[in-house]
């Protein structure tokens, strides 16, 4: 796999590519306003709306060259400061091979950092290689960072070797030249099993990183005992220069020199440092091999070791809950192992079930507890399907991610769950269910468990009903107008008020003219407004019967709209209200006369019209 070209230019010593980058990717001096504009829209944190406006300005072929890629490299940059990697590298597959060979290079090297952000380092090799064999001439520093990236994608394919031979040539051509460099060649020497150079390489580095990577290497190289590089690890910890982001490097280096001293307690309590992470942090590719099982065979370790000292056997549960009861306050990594093999190798069901509720509620004591529980369950071999996960844990881990706005996950996990939890509600843990799932676009199993909610409903509250119709509305928010429609036929079964029967005919015209089908909106409006009267015309009535003739107009029934909107006309006072009425009109005229081609139809005046809408939050028109 190891592959390299030589450097046929040895010029000044390379500054870091983004010295050159700075200079391509920098717009004129004179950039036109639109630019400015759309840069201002990005670094304001509107990066979609800035994208809109560069798809306004940017033609799909480019014609003039200069401008055409200042506004790409304004789009790359937006997809840079976004996270937006899949886009960026999707976007840069189609880039015009006729544009200037810098401005090639940077498109294909953007590419291929892309494909690394993406965690995909096969496909960023496959740019490299054709950007090293086959675009020439090349400058050094360009060719320098390519070889760079060449490296790194190695790591990320665990080919420790390959890595180790590219970087070894590397370094020779670019002797290392500040921190980041001498921390990429000490984690290819850690990972391909070479330790014993990392100290000298990082003795003048005092940050966690560098601290991290030398015990490690002295772990490895049996330079130190591991419970001395443990201790050292623990000291670490307590020092200013440890940032809350990254701790978690530095204990998985304590995990692992925990585990060779035989510290089954700190291993797991290390590990669980580990696990918990930071999303913004991950541990350096290509060191470890953590991952939520390590934790699992940690916590059955610790407890069997436990155990095992004081005679308890698996099956016979009550002396080890007994034993994590009285862990709990002050060993709760203890207790945490207890409940974990209860879990896993519990007698009863009931003893499994009681066993998660009390690992939960120490979690929910833990500091990142919530981002451990993910990784413990979410991501282990122990649970591979999510029915196989507690039932008391899945609904945490739902609340979980609804806090954190992650609504697929909160409807995937709650699909699973079919039976009303015990110490629920019925109603409202069948209605959040529902909720949840339509949010998450489950739509058919949030359409089911409203439909056995309503059947289990034989006196339902009026109150209850409101309640229902609100997941409804969520239903016909989702675009799910036919699941819409059956339910408030449903509804209109349940209910005997004739306020609420009113109601839900006009959400059923709402979805009829979703769907286009506008003659039967039109009834259903009209069936609205007429419910409790023919000639009446409260507000609510003449709201709907605005729809209706709205409706009819657009079913192509010009003269039943024209008869309704003039009689709106006649019986309705505010101003507003006959402003609109006079324009719709005006242009059912247009129409029937025949006229659109030569006059445009009046335009409906946005804040009048809505006179006749029914305001978003309420659902009641007014």
């Amino acid at each position: 796999m190891y592959w390299r070209r030589q450097s046929r230019v040895r010029g000044p010593r390379w500054r870091g590519i983004l010295a050159a980058l700075v200079l391509l990717i920098a717009p004129p001096l004179a950039a036109d306003e639109s630019l400015q504009e759309v840069r201002a829209l990005a670094d304001s944190g509107a990066a979609t709306l800035a994208m809109q406006l560069l798809d306004e300005l940017q033609p799909t072929m480019p014609s003039q060259q200069s401008e055409w890629l200042a506004l790409e490299r304004e789009r790359v940059r937006i997809y840079r400061q976004s996270g937006q990697w899949q886009q960026l590298a999707s976007r840069l597959t189609g880039f015009p091979r006729n544009m200037p060979e810098q401005a090639v290079r940077w498109a294909m090297t953007e590419r291929a950092n892309a494909f690394l952000k993406l965690d995909k380092p096969r496909r960023a090799l496959s740019v490299l290689q054709e950007l090293i064999w086959l675009i020439e001439p090349v400058e050094d520093e360009w060719l320098r960072r390519w070889r760079e990236l060449v490296m790194i994608s190695y790591i990320r394919l665990g080919l420790a070797e390959d890595a180790y031979l590219a970087s070894r040539q590397f370094y020779q051509d670019y002797p290392p030249q500040n921190r980041e460099d001498r921390l990429l060649q000490a984690r290819i020497l850690l990972m391909s099993d070479r330790p014993g150079e990392v100290p000298e390489l990082l003795a003048g580095e005092e940050d966690a990183e560098a601290g991290m990577l030398t015990l490690l290497a002295q772990l490895r190289g049996d330079v130190r005992a591991p419970k001395t590089v443990m201790q050292a690890g623990l000291r670490h910890l307590r020092g200013k220069w440890v940032k809350a982001d990254n701790r978690h490097h530095l204990w998985a280096v304590i995990a692992e020199a925990a585990r060779r001293s035989g510290d089954r307690i700190t291993t797991a309590n290390a590990l669980e440092h580990v696990l918990a992470g930071h999303s913004t942090e991950p541990l350096p590719p290509g060191l470890f091999d953590y991952n939520a099982d390590s934790l699992w065979n940690a916590y059955v370790d610790l407890a069997t070791y436990l155990g095992n000292q004081q005679q308890f056997l698996i099956g016979d549960d009550a002396p080890w809950f007994k034993a994590a009861e009285q862990a709990r306050r002050k060993q709760p990594v203890r207790a945490r192992s207890y409940y974990a093999v209860l879990m896993l190798k519990g007698q009863t069901a009931a003893s499994r079930q009681r066993a998660a509720k009390a690992f939960i509620a120490l979690m929910r004591q833990r500091s990142r507890g919530a981002a451990l529980m993910e990784a413990l369950f979410l991501d282990s071999k122990q649970f591979r399907q999510v029915a196989a996960i507690p039932l008391s844990v899945r609904l945490e881990l739902v609340d979980i991610a609804l806090a954190r706005s992650e609504i697929e996950r909160a409807s995937a996990l709650m699909a699973s769950i079919e039976q009303v939890p015990e110490d629920e509600e019925a109603f409202i843990w069948q209605l959040r269910r529902a909720r949840i799932l339509v949010l998450g676009g489950e739509v058919s199993k949030g359409h089911q468990t409203l439909q056995d909610l309503l059947a289990s409903m034989t006196q339902p509250q009026e109150q209850q009903l409101d309640q229902v119709l609100q997941v409804v509305f969520d239903l016909q928010t989702a675009g799910a107008h036919e699941e819409a429609l059956d339910l408030f036929a449903i509804l209109q079964e349940l209910t005997t008020d004739t306020k609420r029967k009113r109601e839900l005919y006009y959400w059923m015209a709402d979805s009829h003219q979703s769907r286009e089908q506008f003659a039967e909106a039109a009834r259903l409006y009209l069936k609205s407004a007429m419910l409790i009267g023919a000639d009446a015309m409260d507000p609510w009535a003449q709201t709907a019967r605005y729809q209706a003739g709205v409706a009819l107009s657009r079913a192509g029934l010009v003269d039943d709209a024209r008869a309704l909107f003039e009689h709106l006309l006649r019986v309705t006072e505010d101003k507003s209200r006959k402003a609109v009425l006079r324009q719709e009109l005006q242009k059912l005229w247009l129409l029937e006369g025949g006229r659109s081609g030569d006059a445009a139809a009046p335009a409906t005046d946005d804040a009048a019209a809505n006179r006749f809408q029914a305001p978003a939050a309420s659902r009641s028109p007014q």
